[in-house]
């Protein structure tokens, strides 16, 4: 919400700059020239600086998504080691025939 807001005065400022400064100018890039107001020149480059930021908030973006995705296989995977260490550790504890604390072992049922 604050990037917003910075965002909405720095453009509020840029236009008003551009709308103050609307005499002609020659202006010159190597060998191109054209006549151009000061302030849409401001404008148009800020306007370009805001979409070279918002392509690298982007880009930083997708790579922390994408840490972020690993991390969550990588705690799904631990999850996944600790309950098979858990059922090891039971079977380990209770070997095969004694019953678990607290049970009762089931009687075969006899014939009459």
């Amino acid at each position: 919400m604050l990037r917003l807001l910075i965002l909405v005065i720095l453009l509020a400022v840029l236009i008003v700059f551009a709308l103050s400064n609307t005499d002609l100018e020659p202006i010159w890039l190597v060998s191109f020239g054209w006549h151009l107001s000061i302030g849409t020149l401001v404008l148009g480059v800020g306007v370009v600086a805001l979409l070279f930021g918002f392509l690298i908030g982007l880009i930083g973006d997708m790579q922390q998504r994408s840490r972020a995705r690993r991390a969550e296989q990588h705690v799904r995977t631990l999850e996944s080691q600790l309950v098979e260490l858990h059922q090891r550790l039971d079977r380990l504890q209770n070997p095969a025939g004694s019953p678990l604390p607290g049970t009762t072992p089931i009687q075969p049922a006899q014939k009459v």
